[in-house]
């Protein structure tokens, strides 16, 4: 699968939503959550709980089954079971489900506005995500429920964050900014700080694919920043020793790299997330991979930044860091989409 331009800025969605996820436990769950077992436990509560937990652990489609059946427990009315199932949709990437769910959050929220706010929130964030960027209906839909949100005076800064990010993506990067100002002035230690800020600078990363923020330190010791790695087109190799098409795609790697090698602004980094260093040592000199650069991700930092899922990924960034290219398979080898796709972003680079 092949895509010159990524869509939905999948992390930036995810990130938000797992900050989503933890304030909703600590509102509507911890305080209430009974004892396993314990006599004269609710059938409901009890079924909240676990539903709560299966969310937790991201077993979506179990976590839904569990929140619906607690939701027929009390008539199918509510409200926490439905922001629950909104969550799990979530996690599903089932977002006209995420919408209908949040919808029946604030019908029968009775007065509790933290909740609704936070369906609001969830909301906005399943229509922003469905928008794509280029779907400007839904983007104005999102919109429109951020600022529910933020009119019930509900203490989240992070609705001001996703508001500012949306207006952006509209074009509207004065309000945009506005908004995305009044998230740090509330929580500026917030997690989305430092990217709030550097889309104040340049409201083009709303609307644009620029890789998240990341760094390495390779095989050979040396440490490396994505702000190092400006000016140059970056192809990152998501790989494993354990997996037959990796492996096989060697050679052509090889082959890239010695094609590309007295270009200056080119640098191929091979990014692996096996368990056994000295296997992917022995691997990488043995078939002569060290003529470009590794790296062993162990915490898997890297590979969640990038949200890769299959194997093997290869990620094309141009010279401002900007996802160009991306494709999970080998077929590159065939068509030569990559070493095309290389060349055009190498040129551009230069002008």
């Amino acid at each position: 699968m092949t895509s010159q331009f990524p869509g939905p800025h999948p992390a930036r969605v995810l990130v938000l939503v797992v900050l989503f996820l933890s304030l909703a436990f600590l509102i509507h769950g911890s305080a209430r959550l009974p004892k396993a077992g314990a006599q004269g436990e609710d059938p409901y509560e009890a079924e909240v709980a676990k539903a709560k937990d299966l969310l937790r652990r991201r077993r979506y489609e179990d976590a839904l089954k569990s929140f619906k059946r607690a939701n027929d427990l009390r008539e199918k009315k509510s409200a926490e079971c439905f922001y629950g199932m909104a969550q799990a949709f979530q996690g599903l990437e089932a977002y006209k489900n995420v919408v209908e769910s949040c919808e029946h959050v604030v019908e029968f929220a009775n007065g509790d506005v933290q909740l609704q706010a936070q369906a609001y929130n969830l909301e906005g964030i399943a229509l922003q995500t469905q928008a794509a960027v280029k779907d400007q209906k839904k983007l104005q839909d999102a919109e429109a429920a951020f600022r529910k949100a933020l009119a019930l005076n509900a203490p989240i800064p992070m609705v001001h964050y996703n508001l500012g990010f949306t207006l952006m993506e509209l074009g509207r990067d004065a309000e945009g900014a506005a908004e995305l100002k009044k998230y740090i002035d509330v929580d500026p230690n917030g997690s989305q700080a430092e990217s709030a800020a550097k889309l104040i600078e340049n409201p083009r990363r709303a609307r644009e694919a620029f890789a998240p923020d990341f760094s390495i330190t390779t095989a050979d010791g040396e440490y490396i920043s994505l702000d190092d790695l400006k000016g140059k087109v970056v192809l990152l190799d998501f790989w494993g020793t354990w997996c037959p098409p990796c492996v096989e795609s060697v050679p052509a790697l090889r082959d890239l790299q010695k094609r590309f090698a007295k270009e200056p602004g080119f640098k191929m980094i091979s990014v692996s997330n096996d368990g056994d260093e000295l296997k992917w040592r022995g691997f990488i000199e043995k078939n002569q991979m060290l003529a470009w650069t590794q790296y062993l991700d162990k915490d898997r930092h890297v590979v969640r930044a990038f949200e890769v899922k299959a194997y093997p990924t290869y990620i094309l960034l141009d010279t401002e860091g900007i996802v160009r290219f991306r494709e999970v398979s080998t077929a590159w080898e065939r068509t030569g989409t990559l070493p095309d796709a290389i060349k055009k972003y190498l040129k551009q680079g230069a002008k």
